[in-house]
């Protein structure tokens, strides 16, 4: 468990060149990093665990996530195959299927998903006065120097309803400010990344996370006071959405990034009509960009399914919503758990990842996020909370099947 508690700490500085261990491993894995090296460790050590028959009844392969995902990846290999890619494109997909047994046979108990939520909001909330001080020796936006600011604010999206949640649960008022605290860093974060992609990933988190709670007019009155927020308030983030709609003068760059992302968006269902089935291979948008956009610099496409649809064609592209869905599913499961303490803690986590999911998800349409690690952490952690759900409709069962008088004459008076 320490071991992957470690590598998730380690996560958002991917990118440092502290971390790089080398340029390739075995001829494999590119920009072989601690990350990916703490990986293929838990891997290995999954992989004996389950050899010596130490671990619990379910396989790694029982859920439909795992199913999913092993098909997804065998239609990246399809793809690369038939596109010609290669196989070190592959790799990059390769980890995350070493990743999967590393989290379920290190994620058994609730207590070991408790240990892994709380490092995965915690460090993406200790990590600001460091992101902060890159954000100043840079000039930029929060999340440069560390990470690309608009994936930087998408990640922050999916644990920030997640962070909300634990402090709804903390028994102690100490704690739970320490909690609210916490989720009010990483909004400021959000905003400070003055990210559009991150905001609106950020309205559709807080609008699922408050419907829940509240209903629809409360998710409502949320979102417009938040809109008025970016508006009334002198942040980078409201001139650069201001300006997206014509309200504002244009920050910088702002104008052509625009004219680039519409280029990109219709090359990639040009993409897709000239390769349907198998896609133009893994990693081959940014290459081929220009020839289908006309755009004299290479980009990747910024839309996590029309690069997936565009690289790997139309049958990989529904393997990979569907396995979104399913995962969303588990989590929305989980969040109408009741009855026990430790299910209500359960259903209080499936709100959060469930809220932060579909933030993400809203998010992703405007960056690659395909290879983001904390998002496979998710995806791989919904195999986890559908077997702790399991657990605890098995308990609520069997207590449903006492026979009444038993508890009566517990407390019959001696």
């Amino acid at each position: 468990m320490w071991l992957l508690l470690l590598m998730i700490c380690v996560m958002p500085f991917e990118q440092s060149p502290y971390l790089m261990i080398a340029d390739s491993f075995l001829g494999i894995f590119q920009d072989f990093t601690v990350i990916k090296a703490l990986g293929l460790v838990g891997c290995g050590w999954a992989l004996l665990r389950v050899a010596s028959g130490n671990t619990d009844e379910e396989g790694i392969l029982t859920s439909l996530q795992a199913k999913l995902f092993v098909s997804f990846f065998a239609g990246v290999i399809v793809s690369s195959l038939l596109s010609g890619s290669g196989f070190l494109i592959v790799s990059k997909y390769l980890a995350f299927l070493f990743f999967l047994p590393f989290v379920l046979v290190s994620v058994k108990t609730q207590d070991d998903l408790r240990k892994v939520l709380y490092a995965m909001a915690g460090t993406l909330i200790l990590i600001f006065p460091y992101a902060y001080r890159q954000s100043l020796r840079f000039g930029d936006r929060l999340g440069v120097g560390l990470s690309e600011t608009n994936y930087f604010a998408a990640n922050l999206v999916l644990v920030l309803p997640l962070a909300f949640a634990i402090a709804l649960q903390q028994r102690t008022p100490g704690r739970r400010r320490m909690w609210l605290l916490g989720s009010g860093v990483l909004l400021l974060e959000i905003f400070l990344t003055s990210s559009r992609g991150g905001f609106l990933g950020l309205l559709a988190a807080g609008m699922v996370f408050v419907t829940r709670r509240r209903g629809f007019g409360a998710a409502f009155t949320l979102a417009a006071a938040m809109i008025v927020a970016i508006v009334v308030l002198p942040t980078d983030l409201g001139q650069r959405a201001l300006a997206t709609i014509g309200g504002a003068e244009a920050p910088p760059g702002l104008e052509q990034s625009n004219m680039a992302h519409t280029a990109l968006f219709w090359a990639g269902f040009r993409m897709i009509a000239a390769a349907p089935l198998w896609g133009v291979g893994p990693f081959n948008f940014k290459s081929l960009s220009g020839y289908y956009s006309g755009l004299d610099i290479s980009f990747m496409a910024h839309n996590t399914y029309l690069e997936v649809a565009a690289e790997l064609g139309i049958p990989v592209f529904v393997i990979f919503v569907s396995l979104l869905l399913v995962a969303l599913g588990a989590f929305g499961r989980a969040s109408r758990l009741h009855g026990s303490p430790e299910a209500e803690e359960l259903a209080g986590w499936g709100e959060g990842l469930r809220a932060g999911f579909v933030g993400f998800a809203v998010s992703g349409t405007f960056i690659s996020a395909e290879y983001e690690k904390y998002f496979w952490v998710v995806i791989f952690l919904s195999i986890v909370v559908d077997r702790l759900i399991r657990r605890h409709e098995a308990v609520a069962a069997a207590a449903a099947d006492v026979p009444a008088t038993e508890p009566t004459a517990a407390l019959a008076p001696t």
